[in-house]
């Protein structure tokens, strides 16, 4: 059924409610790194247990997004971006009045699963009223609020603690809801052939829930190996093996599948992209949370100026993000991408040599650096997978493609954890951190060079 369009002032009324919606899932992950220490410390737990408050949160939505990407496409927008984020605000006022870290992880992970509505709703509004050119702005939107986060949330916890990273959410939210309630047209999106509603099984037979317990068990496995390193978890291991493996058999075989695993595998150049963009986020974030404990463990400062020390990285990807498009449409995708893979590997490697005599100069100096290579290497990886993507699964694509980023921000604060030290009152040490951020980064620059080779996207190096 053909919805009709709505007035312009409704359509921007209703984009704007969409925006908001969609900056939380960014704003709430990056605003979280600088509270990790007072966590910490006021609940009494070890750092590496601690990291669950951030894991959860990506580890949720790495499920979430592409599951409710699906549901707004059944059931549309306006109810399901109501339900996401008033499920939202209702876990951020428990995690803001959470007493324990058990209570603060299960908000976190409710948190996670209401705003990761947003983003498909986003795709489903602009689609439907014919405004591709507003996919920048949602851009812009969420790599501004990735920015704002780390010194807003360095703020709240110096001001009121870090129970207010979470209480800021709710005058974004409500305010969000109502406007998105009055604004966004009504939901016409079909279930079924002739059907325009259907039964809640028929609705969940079409989500694949046993592909989605695989992709998820798969997903937890693996964090729980990276959550041992050096070590090796038994039981980690044999959840990536045997949940991977049956969710590939699964996929490959079911009528309505979670993912459509032999489209991706037959789409040219894709999986590359994925797996480069899993990477990628892994050195990225690497780098990103594993920074602000060093400077408030070991050099002692407070959550508002370890914020501010971390904003250049923030804030170059920014700029980074907003010049990046002209930038590749002047010279294509490959050199920036190279570029950026580059300065990765620079600003990550330039961190095994920090130490408590490190002056603050070069540690602003590394954040301009590392932020760079987001806006290049995101917006290049994203215009490959666009590229690259089979007709007719842009969507399903998309959804996959966000949670790449989910897996490697996972891995990364794995890493994190998993190289922090056991005593909860002991200082941090990035180095050893950041020699394994430096291989990775590295992987990603090889990887770059040969698909952009075989794939003939642009011009590389001889």
């Amino acid at each position: 059924m053909t919805t009709a369009v709505r007035p312009a002032r409704g359509t921007r009324t209703a984009l704007a409610a969409l925006l908001c919606g969609t900056m939380l899932a960014p704003l709430n992950s990056s605003m979280v790194a600088v509270a990790l220490a007072p966590i910490q410390r006021d609940l009494g737990r070890p750092l590496a247990t601690t990291t669950w408050v951030v894991t959860v949160f990506y580890l949720t939505a790495c499920v979430c997004q592409p599951v409710l990407g699906r549901v707004a496409d059944r059931v549309g927008p306006r109810r399901l971006f109501s339900a996401g984020l008033l499920v939202a605000a209702l876990a951020s006022a428990g995690a803001a009045m959470a007493a324990s870290l058990p209570l603060l992880v299960l908000c976190r992970s409710l948190q996670a699963a209401g705003v990761s509505a947003a983003f498909p709703c986003a795709m489903v509004v602009i689609r439907r009223h014919g405004g591709a050119a507003r996919l920048s702005a949602v851009a812009t939107v969420n790599t501004t609020a990735g920015a704002v986060g780390p010194v807003l949330g360095g703020l709240l916890v110096s001001w009121a603690g870090w129970r207010a990273v979470f209480w800021v959410n709710l005058p974004i939210m409500l305010g969000a809801l109502a406007l998105a309630w009055r604004a966004i047209g009504p939901d016409e999106h079909l279930i079924g052939s002739g059907e325009r509603r259907a039964a809640p099984g028929v609705l969940v037979r079409a989500l694949d829930p046993v592909g989605i317990a695989l992709f998820a068990a798969a997903v937890v496995g693996l964090l729980h190996l990276m959550l041992t390193v050096p070590g090796v978890s038994v039981p980690g291991a044999v959840a990536v093996v045997v949940a991977g493996t049956g969710f590939l058999w699964w996929e490959r075989r079911a009528a309505a599948p979670f993912v459509d695993v032999r489209a991706l595998g037959a789409a040219r150049g894709l999986v590359p992209v994925l797996g480069t963009f899993v990477l990628f986020n892994l050195a990225y974030y690497g780098a990103f949370y594993g920074l602000p404990p060093w400077l408030q463990t070991a050099l002692g400062f407070d959550a508002a100026r370890a914020g501010l020390l971390i904003m250049p990285i923030a804030a170059t990807s920014v700029l980074a993000t907003v010049l990046g498009g002209p930038v590749m449409r002047r010279l294509g995708v490959g050199r920036p991408l190279l570029a950026g893979g580059g300065l990765l590997l620079a600003g990550v490697a330039a961190i095994t040599t920090f130490g408590t005599s490190t002056p603050v100069w070069a540690i602003v100096l590394d954040g301009v650096v590392l932020g760079v290579p987001y806006g290049l290497c995101n917006l290049g990886l994203q215009r490959l997978m666009f590229e690259r993507a089979p007709a007719g699964m842009a969507g399903v694509v998309g959804g996959v493609f966000q949670s790449a980023r989910y897996v490697g921000a996972i891995l990364a604060v794995g890493l994190v954890g998993a190289f922090a030290p056991g005593d909860p009152g002991a200082p941090t040490d990035p180095r050893a951190l950041a020699v394994a951020m430096t291989a990775v980064a590295a992987v990603v620059i090889a990887v770059l060079v040969r698909d952009l080779r075989r794939y003939r996207n642009d011009e590389v190096p001889s």
